[in-house]
């Protein structure tokens, strides 16, 4: 066992040396960039709305649905993209001619202008039920937030046996609604319809200065339900998730995108201190003589080695403490060999 030199209280400066703990460093940094459901989804069954060419001139028969993007949403860009859409169709006797799928702009509650193509099919792509399409956007398209667009349909052969896009009779969607070429009204039903984003980007920025002996580290914390695709810290991604215990670039400001998908986009940053200088002596804290005074074992206890003797290891449970009130003891290093804590330290 080590011998302990008892001696007399000198004077001398009052350190605290933290290993192994973390500390919240300032409050948190609250953000709240509004919430959103991805896929959109307009789930009108039940019904078959036929879309086929008829009437002097062959015109088409045309068939829109509306849907409103988010509107309480505030991403880096200022957009949302479309990235898919999925409709519920199905065909008649008839294989011949196109199909198209387009999206179009809003006029005041109607299709107002063509604003990119979407696909086109043949009749003979779709089954003889009605089944779910998926059409991906090539490139994806930005649409404005918090506004409303159509996505538009017609079929351009001259027969009453043409396809048929599924509907209901009532208005499920209350953003959106559908319409007809026909009418060229508002109709107070939808037709279904599947509108999916790519999922966007949100930024929080925040300062974190700090110098002295511990690792920055951030934790972000979110309120309500969301799907994270990826968190990057100064363009370093950390996965779908930041805690205190990832290591991130050390720097005095942050940029953390988060990338999410669906949901609620709030919730808390905190910053944080991690103290991980496993040792300690003399030299680092520029003193001659140094003495514990007090050792504060943390939540999972630990072994606290004095100049490198097993033989007089402290050893303490979690969140003991032992303080040296009547006598000092001397030392040149100290090591945690495993736990962690606090040590108050005089140094001479």
């Amino acid at each position: 066992m080590t011998e302990l030199l008892i001696v007399s209280k000198p004077r001398g400066r009052i350190f605290k040396w933290i290993y192994g703990q973390y500390k919240e460093y300032l409050n948190p940094i609250s953000f709240d960039k509004g919430s959103f459901t991805n896929p959109l989804t307009v789930n009108a069954t039940g019904t078959a709305f036929t879309i086929y060419s008829s009437g002097s001139g062959n015109q088409p028969k045309k068939r829109a649905q509306r849907f409103r993007t988010p509107n309480n949403l505030q991403t880096d860009s200022n957009k949302i993209t479309l990235e898919k859409v999925k409709l519920s169709l199905k065909r008649g006797a008839l294989t011949s001619g196109t199909v198209k799928i387009e999206l179009w702009s809003d006029d005041d509650g109607s299709p107002g202008s063509k604003l990119i193509d979407i696909a086109q099919i043949s009749p003979g792509d779709l089954n003889t039920d009605f089944t779910i399409h998926e059409f991906t956007l090539s490139p994806p398209y930005d649409l404005d937030l918090d506004a409303y667009y159509w996505i538009y349909v017609y079929y351009d052969n001259a027969s009453n046996d043409g396809i048929n896009w599924q509907g209901s009779t009532t208005n499920v969607y209350p953003d959106g609604y559908a319409w007809n070429n026909s009418s060229g009204n508002q109709l107070d039903y939808d037709l279904y319809l599947e509108v999916v984003y790519a999922s966007p980007k949100f930024t929080v920025n925040l300062d974190f200065i700090y110098s002295g002996a511990a690792e920055k580290r951030l934790e972000v914390t979110f309120s309500g339900t969301q799907t994270i695709d990826d968190i990057t810290v100064n363009s370093q991604s950390v996965g779908t998730d930041l805690t205190r215990e990832d290591s991130i670039p050390q720097a005095d400001n942050y940029s953390i995108v988060l990338t999410v998908s669906t949901g609620d986009v709030k919730g808390s940053i905190q910053r944080w201190l991690y103290f991980n200088k496993t040792s300690i002596t003399l030299d680092d804290l520029a003193v001659s003589e140094a003495y514990i005074q007090e050792i504060d074992y943390g939540s999972d206890g630990g072994v606290l080695r004095i100049d490198d003797d097993p033989a007089g290891d402290l050893v303490g449970s979690a969140d003991e403490k032992i303080q040296f009130t009547d006598i000092l003891v001397p030392f040149r290093k100290l090591e945690w060999i495993s736990g962690g804590g606090e040590v108050l330290i005089l140094g001479v």
